[in-house]
């Protein structure tokens, strides 16, 4: 079993959709007990695989399983004083509190950082939004597809001339936002440790691609264009190339000078090793399309395998170019379990993404399924305190949901 260094740490997860239930996968996948806590009806993320054309019922639901397996769902209605009362009695115990709701819905419920660690001065508060805290933004509404593909640029400055935007890749900005906010309360988690207080932790999903666009954002201070065709590649030996095959390769050398000679003997062309307007990078930059059509006739001349076995033995970063449907089957993949077999409920095996971080040893991951809607209420209640005539009690008023 792969180690778990969270083993022990208490994570109250307050999130809905896919970046702050993705955090708390991550948190569960590394050992901590994470607690879900789901409104009364259920949080909409349980049911957003059905825009993805998945199946999203109690029996199979891989969308949920992928952000949400190995957590617990207690679900409990926040608007009365013994819901609040069940989360006051939770946040007690837990070391960390993440969510991805709204600032100005938690504020309304008491549960901002501020209101909070006044109460419970060890807890870590994580949020993870749309914009950020502050500025013009901070209020609205922030999907992937509007906070991190539109706001930053991506959904344009990525197609290939501009002319259209991206249809976003749904969840990319999502997914990785949830890494973020996961090594931000693990980090605020070793300072727990030392001094028993807590920490306010934020990030959200524009803050996010403006990380991963860095190198992009500094380089347009410095004349850098986009959107940019692969014809104007900043450099043309960083670029992809369509085989004879009609499928494609991406080869990507990032020290120009050193293997464009080697790059010129494997499309049969010496004769451009010396010719000035190719063989140094200043230079190729100049001249980018015209030396990138000829490559681009070169490669025709192979099929995808072939250009495949000539640049791996020329030992030139490259890979095939593949589609997000061969994921799943690659074998690179399988071999180190970044992606899994796991039992759906019914007893139906599917494939599942793996959260991207391992300790210890490479192998598939436990899956404990997602839970149901309030699957563990009375389990986690009894945990805390809790008498079977209170907790029945509850759910005969409404204010806890019980599987």
């Amino acid at each position: 079993m792969m180690n778990q260094p969270l083993k022990g740490v208490k994570v109250i997860a307050f999130t809905a959709y896919g970046a702050g239930p993705g955090a708390g996968k991550i948190l569960a996948d590394w050992g901590a007990d994470v607690v879900r806590i789901d409104p009364p009806k259920g949080e909409p993320g349980r049911t957003t695989g059905l825009i993805l054309g998945m199946r999203a019922d109690e029996e199979v639901n891989p969308h949920f399983e992928m952000i949400n397996g190995n957590t617990r769902s207690v679900s409990v209605n926040l608007k009365t004083p013994e819901g609040i009362e069940i989360l006051e009695r939770l946040l007690k115990d837990a070391n960390i509190f993440i969510s991805n709701y709204r600032l100005k819905a938690l504020v309304k419920l008491g549960l901002d950082y501020e209101s909070m660690s006044a109460r419970h001065p060890h807890i870590i508060w994580g949020h993870l939004d749309g914009f950020g805290h502050l500025g013009p933004a901070a209020d609205n509404p922030g999907f992937d597809t509007v906070a991190f593909w539109a706001r930053t640029g991506a959904m344009i400055d990525f197609s290939e001339n501009g002319e259209y935007p991206l249809t976003p890749p749904f969840g990319l900005g999502d997914l990785g936002t949830a890494c973020s906010l996961a090594g931000g309360v693990c980090a605020a988690l070793y300072n727990q440790m030392k001094t028993g207080k807590g920490e306010k932790v934020m990030t959200s999903l524009f803050a996010q691609n403006i990380w991963n666009e860095g190198s992009l954002i500094q380089s347009t201070m410095y004349g850098d264009e986009f959107p940019k065709s692969r014809k104007k590649a900043n450099s043309p030996l960083i670029n992809s190339f369509k085989c004879k095959d009609g499928e494609w390769i991406f080869v990507s050398v990032l020290v120009y000078e050193r293997y464009f000679g080697t790059m010129c003997k494997l499309i049969g062309r010496e004769d451009l090793i010396d010719d000035v307007r190719f063989n140094t990078l200043d230079a190729a930059k100049q001249h980018r399309e015209e030396l990138i059509a000829i490559f681009d006739e070169a490669f025709l001349n192979h099929t995808q395998d072939e250009w495949d076995d000539i640049l791996t033995e020329a030992d030139i970063a490259h890979d095939r170019i593949k589609h997000i449907k061969d994921v799943a089957s690659d074998p690179q993949a399988i071999a180190n379990s970044y992606v899994y077999e796991y039992e759906n409920r019914n007893g139906e095996k599917s494939i599942l993404p793996s959260t991207p971080v391992k300790f210890g040893k490479i192998e598939a991951p436990v899956h404990r399924n997602a839970p149901l809607l309030g699957e563990h209420s009375k389990e986690v209640l009894k945990e805390c305190g809790y008498a079977d005539e209170e907790i029945q009690e509850l759910i005969e008023k409404g204010i806890l949901i019980s599987k």
